[in-house]
């Protein structure tokens, strides 16, 4: 079962979940081999960045003067109309994030746009009264440090992006289709980021569902509307992470 726990920059919070190490052992061999596609193309875009005196975090924070707490960045976010995903990056105060964090990546995608058959989750009140095509989903953050190395990943209670609520099951299917192919801020790290969703999609599609799990047991003590917009319960579900472990695990299954 997965483990519980408050962290030390907020201990009125209520408990996230930490998703334990996801068992690739079960999957089939042609994911294994797109997430090993997915890690080259990872150290790939970190190393041409680092020959050129450049990183990922920046490049998205180039040109925009101070880097200011809560502000996103780069300016407007990067969207990716042909492929309905969007990102930006953007810290909290010292004390809201964990030991060595710079900042996070929040990720999205606009579900309506590629199965419009999918429906939000059914709310006390109804619709949101949001037009279909402006519904987004959150479907998880990248935490990095200053280095742009890769931390943590994790969901996040409604309220914390004011997206729609759909459940995991009908969201997962779409991190198959997250992509950034646009040229804005830099495209070694819109490759960077689209490869970092499929290179961990186990950890994204556990940690969906973690975070749903998470919802309905606090549900059902109170009403899903008032949980989604506690102020109390911010993270869902998080997990650590480390390229070199994922290469590992992955290759030790490809047998290279």
């Amino acid at each position: 079962m997965p483990g519980t726990a408050v962290h030390k920059r907020d201990e009125a919070a209520l408990p996230f979940r930490v998703l334990p190490e996801p068992d690739l052992s079960d999957l089939p061999v042609e994911q294994l081999e797109r997430m090993h596609e997915a890690a080259a193309t990872v150290l790939q875009c970190s190393n041409d960045l680092a020959e050129a005196g450049k990183s990922i975090v920046g490049e998205v924070l180039r040109g925009q003067g101070d880097f200011l707490t809560w502000k996103r960045y780069p300016d407007g976010d990067v969207f990716d109309e042909p492929n309905h995903s969007q990102y930006f990056y953007h810290a909290h105060e010292p004390g809201e994030m964990i030991d060595g964090e710079n900042g996070h990546f929040h990720l999205f995608m606009r579900p309506f746009a590629i199965a419009p058959e999918l429906r939000p989750v059914p709310l006390p009140g109804g619709s949101d009264g949001k037009d279909p095509a402006d519904r987004f989903v959150h479907i998880g953050a990248i935490s990095v440090d200053a280095f742009s190395r890769p931390l943590r990943l994790f969901t996040t209670n409604v309220w914390v992006t004011s997206e729609t609520l759909f459940a995991a099951q009908d969201i997962i299917p779409l991190l198959d289709r997250f992509a950034i192919e646009v040229a804005h801020p830099d495209p070694l790290v819109n490759r960077w980021i689209t490869a970092m969703v499929a290179f961990y999609r186990p950890q994204f599609e556990g940690l969906l569902r973690l975070r749903d799990e998470v919802l309905a047991e606090w549900a059902a003590r109170r009403p899903l509307g008032e949980v989604i917009e506690d102020r109390r319960l911010q993270n869902a579900s998080e997990i650590g992470v480390d390229i070199a472990r994922q290469i590992g695990r992955i290759e030790s299954l490809l047998g290279i």
